[in-house]
């Protein structure tokens, strides 16, 4: 399970990070909710900081909440993270 969003910043840069299931999991966690429950702005911009965050392989990045202010708008690539292997 693994799907692109792009973050489109309000300096006009963007940049694409690929969702994987260790972000889904650290949403769950955060939220404790589960994954059918996945679907809104703010479910779409933790899991793109916390791919952000891994990417950055340890380097310092802003926190989430300083984050989503640079944010302009987000485009969600291909992938639909309530779907489960036995749907697929």
């Amino acid at each position: 399970m693994q799907q692109q969003i792009t973050i489109k910043y309000v300096d006009g840069t963007e940049t694409t990070y690929l969702v994987r299931p260790p972000d889904y999991a650290k949403w769950e966690m955060t939220t404790k909710k589960v994954i059918s429950q996945f679907g809104g702005m703010w479910d779409i911009l933790y899991v793109s900081h916390s791919a952000m965050k891994r990417e950055a392989g340890g380097k310092p990045i802003k926190t989430l909440d300083v984050w989503m202010e640079s944010v302009a708008d987000v485009e969600v690539g291909e992938g639909n993270p309530k779907v489960i292997q036995e749907e697929a």
